[in-house]
């Protein structure tokens, strides 16, 4: 059985606050979520989070059909926003390089959740995106 935990404590800051799926039969671990230290999907070995105090995360799949299940989690870093955010700024001023257009174009499906509602991060203001990232995201839990 597979169960989903959240890191609460560890010796590894890394891990601290991270979300995982523990299949405990296959003595693996898959990250969802983490600050750093280790990547959306990354698999390791179960040993590899050594000695931890979590929490018990639910988990909701639909049905299983034809043997399989599907989990929909998004996972965002701010880095991502800022360096879209920085890139429009410097188009917007002329200052723009093919990277800046590359980050953008490589972004352009980038959907975020404004007061229960979608909208492609780009097509909010440079205020409105500044707000979006003050808001989102904290230094700590």
């Amino acid at each position: 059985m597979i169960q989903g935990i959240q890191i609460t404590q560890s010796s590894n800051a890394d891990l601290v606050n991270s979300i995982w799926l523990i299949d405990e039969e296959n003595q693996q671990a898959r990250c969802l979520a983490a600050k750093s230290g280790y990547e959306a999907d990354q698999i390791v070995a179960l040993a590899e989070l050594g000695e931890y105090e979590g929490r018990q995360v639910n988990i909701q799949a639909p049905p299983v059909r034809e043997g399989g299940q599907h989990l929909n989690v998004n996972v965002l870093k701010r880095e991502t926003l800022l360096k879209v955010m920085e890139a429009r700024e410097r188009i917007e001023k002329g200052e723009a390089s093919n990277d800046d257009y590359n980050v953008l174009s490589d972004n352009a499906q980038l959907t975020i959740r404004v007061s229960g509602y979608a909208v492609r991060f780009n097509s909010l203001t440079l205020e409105q995106q500044k707000d979006v990232i003050t808001r989102t995201f904290t230094e700590s839990l």
